[in-house]
């Protein structure tokens, strides 16, 4: 399994590659607008027009599926308006340079299409993600498919909290800014300043 510091490193070398300003600059702005009102940008084009770099379209569709039932949208914006799985696709087309993270996620693709995650429909496709997340949480039992379920559910939060949906929209992250009161803080004394 990689770790943090290999994919924070490909996304720096990504960062170097043709179109990576107009994607990053897209990509840092997307948020769909929700129902209740948000005041999010409109969609970049670029982004509704996009077409992946490292994924075949069905291995790419199905990554979009997969991030969409771990971060769903609900009253806060989920992986789809972060655009989780373009993020992860962008990234990936510089993966070349680090050792076997190529093969890695080919072979999660693989085990996900094996598993029949790309020919299920949506209740099918949850109950696989379900049943390959198990291992998880029961540490007894085993699915061919949780090192995939894994490497998706790592990537996935890395993009969804580092998109403007995730951080600012999800999160309420408000920046380096200087709190006058702490609301979340139920100690009168540190309400203080």
């Amino acid at each position: 399994m990689q770790s943090r510091r290999d994919f924070v490193d490909l996304v720096f070398r990504a960062a170097a590659l043709p179109g990576a300003a107009e994607f990053f600059s897209a990509w840092a702005r997307a948020a769909n607008p929700h129902e209740h009102g948000s005041t999010a940008p409109p969609e970049p084009q670029f982004l509704r027009d996009y077409k992946p770099k490292f994924f075949e379209g069905d291995d790419f569709e199905a990554l979009r599926a997969f991030t969409e039932i771990l971060i769903p949208t609900d009253d806060t914006p989920g992986a789809r308006e972060a655009y989780c799985a373009h993020y992860i696709d962008f990234v990936l087309q510089a993966s070349d340079i680090v050792p076997g993270l190529q093969k890695q996620w080919r072979a999660a693709m693989a085990a996900l299409k094996q598993a029949g995650f790309h020919s299920a429909d949506a209740k099918g496709r949850q109950a696989l993600v379900e049943a390959m997340s198990k291992p998880e949480r029961d540490h007894s039992t085993s699915h061919p498919a949780y090192f995939a379920y894994r490497l998706i559910k790592q990537e996935n939060t890395f993009a969804f909290y580092t998109a403007r949906a995730g951080m600012i929209e999800a999160l309420d992250y408000k920046g380096n800014s200087y709190n006058l009161q702490f609301p979340a803080c139920a100690h009168p004394e540190h309400h203080v300043i």
